[in-house]
């Protein structure tokens, strides 16, 4: 060793061990066909173990340009095989929607890519979109990458807080470092409440995590005919152009034009493109053209479904011949319990989703024509898959508003018979019955966000004509986080030991191009743990452990005391349908397991457990937000016109004054401030001269505010004075100029944001209208100073 090299060393070698233990545990991960990927990773540079050292000038540079010699840095470029990448990601499609997988609603293209590529019929998300969309991106369990919950329910420990690592770069960034063309279509729901400003930061946005482009909405859902869009890092508060307006046709001739630009530009030039539909996650809508093309089709009813699908399951081949069903949860009735009225509108929501689940399928076989037509389709990696079960959010009736739920208004049975003929369209924003999952997760056990297989036991489809020369069904044990490697296995990218200088951790995914070719390989994944709000779970060799944490399986806030949590055990090989509990027989086979989830939880970050209920207690309602304590919120302007609500002040259980400054001349009208849509929202608005505030929730209208006089022409200040009196009660007062014009007493029920993607905003309303007194975006033409928004004193919870 040269010795002016050694005290340079000495300071390396931490890092130096870090490197070491991350490819050494990297390696251990992953089999020795990944470990001969994984040899390849970048070498340690010169300058320090992930230190970008510049490639010295390959020319020469003289005193003059005669004599010199050019050099040009040389592109990045991915070997010449390189195949497309396209995901698309299904929100909410449990394993027994499509006829892909024995269900019945018609999904063509997602059937001829199964046909002509790979139908994986043991393959598990976790429970819910944020993990899922986590762990696919970065090729981590989620907890590793602190994303064990969503987003929104985000908890100051290293498994939940939402901030994903710069250590766990994803399959998009590590692409897009070795020259792919990169881009992100549709849901992005798994950023900090707290970033999703104009102001940012954007580095755990989509473009800040490796996309070139992205289009789409940065929330669990959204309304489909009048979203609030986000193109790359700015918001789109423009209008969608025409009543025929879909977002998801918007989202396939956005992928579409992306594509057919890069083939005639670069031609060359792969991409790897993420294509996450709002579709099927609630609000369950479809185009007017597709509203009625199931009508009729589910009058049988769900028990009946049920039965159905499972033996075209068995027929296919998707479930073994000894599969049963798992039991319908005492408190879903069974059809025949029905009376006809409500059968009708039960059949009707199914027919909504199915027209949904359709509609997508025939938007992605658009892309795939594009492709086809480019050329291009035979050496692109095509995944399907969703990033959950089937959602049981809608609880037992189903909601034509999906938000009531979730604010304890579920609508009775009267008030969805109501919506029958709307459902689906415009006026509606609608989830289906609980036992519509049930039926749409057949044949397994409960739903989306248990530990159960009907909360992540998920169809994946995968497609690469020149790449896979077996086609047909494979039935190893596989993990949404196993996608990661496999899209950089066929692409001929090593995992990286640094990313843009940072030292990356394990790849906790198991590349499945094993099984690509070889029907009856062995499965390589053997364990797996599951945990979200604390329903949780371990597999391990054909064997399972499991907890519903939870009263009522179909209700996000019912939990339990943990110390009445009961584990069940099962043959999962043998019992695919989580029918036949063995714990009290095997209970040493149940106490291997429970010391396995503890190995892995602790591994992975899972630990401290916490209910939705714990974690809404901790936070005094406000657990959907971060880090902000200020009672007094300026938004002069110009300045921002548009962000999410969570990134403000939060109005709830307190008093507040909202306050705006502006100048309007004779004739100018528009909105003043503004949130919220279809589903729930308020406005402050000057129309036909005079001032006025709506107030709805859930499709109703709670309170109107107006003033009698014209406003005056000139500088003008309104005043909202919200005066909390009990726990949702409370007064509106409406003062102009210094003058009290309007009262008004009303319940809010709201205590997160007012509309499924909607956003706060001052000088219009994006999105969908929040009052029906006009047509969004009802942009105000007068100029407005100054929105001052002040708290009062929060009321305290008993």
């Amino acid at each position: 060793m040269q010795p002016g090299k050694q005290k340079k060393l000495k300071v390396l070698a931490p890092m130096l061990a870090v490197a070491v233990l991350a490819a050494s545990a990297l390696v251990q991960a992953q089999t020795s066909e990944q470990a001969s990927v994984a040899a390849q990773a970048e070498t340690v540079p010169a300058g320090g173990l992930c230190a970008r050292v510049p490639a010295p000038f390959a020319g020469t540079a003289g005193s003059y340009l005669p004599g010199s010699q050019e050099s040009w840095p040389e592109d990045v470029r991915p070997g010449k095989e390189a195949p497309n990448i396209l995901i698309w990601l299904i929100d909410d499609a449990g394993f027994g929607l499509t006829s892909t997988f024995g269900g019945l609603v018609e999904t063509q293209t997602l059937d001829s890519l199964a046909e002509h590529g790979l139908a994986y019929t043991n393959f598990h998300s976790t429970p819910l979109c944020s993990p899922s969309r986590a762990a696919l991106l970065t090729g981590r369990n989620p907890h590793s990458v602190h994303m064990g919950s969503h987003s929104g329910t985000a908890m100051g420990f290293p498994g939940y807080d939402g901030y994903v690592p710069p250590s766990a770069a994803t399959t998009a960034k590590v692409l897009s470092n070795s020259g792919y063309g990169t881009i992100a279509l549709g849901k992005w729901d798994h950023t900090p409440f707290k970033q999703l400003t104009p102001a940012g930061p954007f580095n755990l946005w989509p473009l800040g995590q490796g996309f070139d482009h992205f289009y789409g909405f940065m929330w669990h859902d959204t309304d489909h005919f009048e979203p609030t869009l986000i193109r790359d890092n700015s918001i789109i508060t423009e209008p969608n152009p025409g009543e025929e307006y879909y977002f998801t046709t918007d989202m396939a001739d956005q992928a579409i034009a992306y594509i057919n630009s890069l083939h005639s530009v670069d031609p060359q030039r792969p991409f790897y493109m993420y294509w996450a539909t709002g579709a099927v996650h609630s609000p369950h809508q479809a185009s007017e053209k597709w509203r009625n093309y199931y009508r009729g089709r589910f009058d049988m009813g769900w028990d009946a479904y049920r039965q159905a699908v499972l033996q075209r399951q068995k027929t296919l081949g998707i479930v073994p011949e000894q599969t049963e069903l798992a039991a319908m949860q005492v408190d879903l009735p069974a059809w025949e319990t029905l009376d006809e009225n409500a059968k009708q509108l039960y059949a009707r929501q199914m027919e909504i989703i199915a027209a949904q689940m359709s509609e997508a399928d025939n938007e992605f076989g658009r892309i795939i024509e594009a492709l086809r037509q480019n050329g291009e389709l035979d050496n692109t990696l095509i995944i399907v898959t969703s990033d959950n079960g089937a959602s049981a959010e809608g609880g037992i009736e189903g909601a034509f508003m999906e938000s009531a739920r979730s604010y304890g208004q579920s609508p009775t049975m009267a008030e969805n018979q109501a919506y029958y003929e709307q459902w689906g369209g415009p006026e509606t924003m609608p989830h289906y019955s609980a036992a519509w999952a049930v039926a749409a997760n057949t044949p397994y056990r409960y739903f989306k966000q248990t530990a159960h297989d009907g909360g992540h036991h998920v169809p994946l489809v995968i497609s690469w004509p020149k790449g896979i020369q077996a086609p047909g069904i494979r039935n190893q044990y596989s993990y949404i986080a196993d996608l990661s490697p496999t899209i950089l296995q066929a692409a001929g990218v090593a995992a990286p030991v640094c990313v843009d200088g940072v030292p990356q951790q394990p790849i906790d995914g198991i590349a499945l191009n094993y099984s690509f070719n070889e029907p009856n390989a062995a499965e390589r994944r053997t364990t797996q743990y599951y945990e979200l709000w604390g329903n949780r779970g371990i597999y391990h060799d054909g064997w399972k452990a499991v907890v519903l944490h939870k009263a009522r399986a179909w209700d996000i806030q019912a939990g339990v005391p943990f110390e009445q949590d009961s584990w069940q055990l099962f043959n999962v090989r043998n019992d695919p349908g989580e029918t036949t509990d063995l714990a009290a027989q095997q209970p040493e086979k149940l106490a291997e397991l429970q010391a396995l989830y503890d190995e892995e939880a602790k591994r992975y970050n899972v630990y401290p457990l916490a209910d939705l209920g714990a974690r809404n207690k901790a936070r005094s309602g406000q657990f959907y937000r971060m880090g902000d304590s200020r009672d007094v919120y300026h938004y002069r302007q110009p300045g921002i016109s548009a962000m999410s609500e969570l990134a403000g002040p939060a109005l709830i259980m307190r008093s507040y004054t909202l306050s705006a400054e502006f100048t309007a001349s004779k004739g100018d009208q528009g909105v003043l401030v503004a949130a919220g849509g279809v589903e729930s929202g308020y406005s402050l608005y000057l129309k036909n001269g005079k001032i006025h505030y709506d107030y709805s929730e859930f499709g109703k209208q709670l309170l109107t505010l107006s003033d009698s006089k014209k406003l005056p022409a000139g500088p003008a200040k309104v005043e909202l004075q919200w005066t909390q009196k009990s726990r949702t009660g409370g007064e509106m007062k409406l003062v102009v100029n210094g003058r009290e014009v309007a009262l008004g007493e009303t319940d809010i029920h709201v205590f997160g944001t007012h509309g499924s993607n909607e956003l706060f905003n001052i000088g219009l309303d994006s999105g969908a209208p929040a009052s029906l007194a006009y047509k969004a975006p009802f942009k105000f033409t007068g100029t407005i100073d100054d929105v001052v928004i002040s708290l009062g004193p929060r009321l305290q919870r008993h």
